[in-house]
């Protein structure tokens, strides 16, 4: 998750369409937008709320897939999966970013993890995708001036500590809808 410093945005762009075209093409935003924040990895599963770490980059290096490798995969991704064993049979999702690939899937083969994958820009698919709305949503209506990066950390760190285990079960019960809906959406947008 990328959160932005100074960014807060407490408005909704508005479209006019008729109740028919709530999920058409030509009445959806897909373009990315860059963020000059900082970057946020977590986990959840069903029943846990699994580590969170913020990515540790130099002043020109950006997130590739052997930074993802060294402080993600190998490191908190490896220990909750690890951990999740003993009470569950985790899958793994990821986006089709190029981060999750190259040099990771070697190490996902190595470590036995199954992964889902799924097409890029689809929120519609991944759970994780409300815990961060959530967390943005907090940052932005709670906590209006943030003025540095330690801080934001700071909030963000403990929003995610504040979080109970079954909190977002809901968005993992509901996967069987969200795929349903995909699929008669023809792999377009859905309410989730």
């Amino acid at each position: 998750m990328s959160i932005k410093l100074h960014g807060t945005r407490q408005t909704q762009d508005l479209v006019w369409r008729t109740p028919d075209e709530e999920f058409h093409k030509d009445c959806i935003d897909h373009r990315k937008r860059q963020s000059n924040g900082v970057l946020f990895w977590g986990a959840i599963r069903w029943g846990k709320i699994g580590p969170r770490h913020f990515f540790v980059l130099g002043s020109d290096e950006c997130v590739n897939s052997i930074v993802y490798r060294d402080q993600i995969l190998l490191g908190p991704l490896k220990d909750f999966w690890e951990e999740s064993f003993s009470e569950v049979d985790p899958i793994v999702m990821e986006d089709n970013a190029p981060v999750h690939k190259k040099v990771c899937i070697p190490v996902h083969d190595n470590l036995g993890m199954e992964c889902w994958e799924h097409p890029p820009n689809s929120p519609d698919l991944n759970p994780i995708e409300n815990v961060w709305h959530h967390i943005k949503h907090i940052c932005a209506t709670e906590y209006e001036n943030i003025m540095s990066q330690s801080q934001l950390q700071d909030i963000v760190n403990n929003i995610w500590d504040s979080f109970d285990d079954n909190q977002f079960n809901q968005f993992i019960e509901s996967m069987p809808e969200r795929l349903e809906a995909i699929i008669a959406a023809d792999g377009g947008s859905t309410k989730w």
